[in-house]
């Protein structure tokens, strides 16, 4: 990890560098390219040293220096003021005293003419000195435009980072509260069974074993669509063993074309686990209905079951529980706003729609 940090400083380092060289040396460069009679003078090269040393001063030490800190702004341009006099104060020394040995082109401009006035002189000299302090003022820009864009990239990388790291808890707490909600609905159903028939009670025993091999071990942040509909099988399973068989219960589980495709794991059994649970009332009218079907790329879950004209008020709810509550959640963190869960109430009839998008691997929204 640390050698990833390495390089990623490297390689920024000398991606600036080169940006820089492109920006003062490319110029004088291919100028000179253009004219060969003209010779191609060091001086220029001195003064692209400089401006590099003062991008890299404001982008490693200024402008890290005074982010977060009180009086931040005045602190920035105190020293930048600071750092432009010294940077003049080299330029002119470099020239008063290296103009001869790097071919200063401007050595001749301290030389008084007989044709060149004082005035002259003087507008010549304040126009480079002008021309040096923009291109300071210009460099100190860059250094912290890129700095500051960088720090923007860093915060927002670590913003995206908690975030993701707050969903992935979540997901795990709604997960672990799933969890005893299922083991609990699927004990007392075995419990009841145990008085009827205690083979069937055994045989009931072993499905739950492979439920919760599945549900606490087999269940990562995604399955297949095969996994998902296997367990939803075998819990329909388990619950036929302690129902009557004249009970009219539809089941229809249609994912052909789509097994491999990937979901987010028992996202479903909240569902089938109140149409066992709200729709069973030992009547002939009892009627549940289970149907999962995969087609362009959406997993579409439709449970129904009837309901009775005394059934309580918290029984007939368009929002549901606390397990429905829990379900919302994880669908929003999830998929976001591609999956649609819709509830519809009548005076006998309880029906809940689920639509889940089908990918190759499940990602959270941003």
């Amino acid at each position: 990890m640390r050698d990833i940090g390495y390089k990623q400083q490297l390689t920024t380092f000398l991606t600036h560098l080169l940006c820089i060289t492109i920006l003062f040396v490319l110029p004088e460069l291919l100028w000179s390219l253009s004219f060969p009679s003209r010779p191609i003078h060091l001086w220029v090269y001195a003064k692209a040293l400089v401006y590099i040393i003062i991008f890299y001063v404001n982008y490693y030490v200024i402008i890290e220096r005074s982010i977060d800190r009180p009086h931040s702004v005045l602190r920035f341009l105190g020293q930048n003021l600071l750092l432009l006099l010294v940077s003049l104060l080299i330029l002119y020394l470099i020239w008063r005293f290296f103009g001869d040995q790097i071919g200063n082109p401007w050595k001749k401009m301290g030389r008084k003419h007989h044709d060149h006035s004082e005035l002259v002189y003087i507008v010549r000299w304040t126009s480079v000195l002008l021309r040096d302090l923009v291109m300071i003022v210009l460099t100190i820009g860059l250094a912290a435009a890129l700095r500051l864009s960088d720090k923007w990239t860093l915060i927002s990388q670590q913003k995206k980072d908690m975030i993701s790291s707050q969903r992935e808890v979540e997901l795990k707490n709604l997960k672990s509260q799933l969890n005893p909600h299922f083991l609990f609905n699927t004990l007392n159903s075995i419990y009841a069974l145990i008085a009827i028939s205690p083979a069937k009670a055994q045989d009931a025993v072993h499905e739950l074993s492979r439920l919760l091999r599945y549900v606490l071990y087999d269940s990562p942040t995604s399955v297949t669509v095969k996994q998902e509909i296997d367990f939803i099988d075998n819990y329909v399973k388990l619950m036929r063993l302690r129902l009557s068989p004249s009970l009219d219960i539809h089941v229809d589980l249609n994912v052909t074309g789509w097994e491999n495709y990937r979901i987010a794991p028992l996202l479903f059994i909240t569902l089938i686990e109140n149409v066992f649970k709200h729709g069973v009332h030992n009547v002939p009218e009892d009627k549940i209905v289970i149907s999962i079907k995969a087609a362009e790329g959406v997993i579409k879950c439709h449970v129904s079951n009837t309901i009775l004209p005394d059934t309580p008020s918290t029984s007939r709810s368009t929002t549901g529980g606390i397990g429905m509550h829990n379900l919302r959640r994880r669908l929003q963190l999830l998929y976001g706003d591609r999956a649609t869960l819709c509830i519809n109430v009548t005076d006998t009839l309880y029906t809940v729609d689920l639509d889940i998008p089908l990918s190759e691997s499940i990602t959270q929204p941003s």
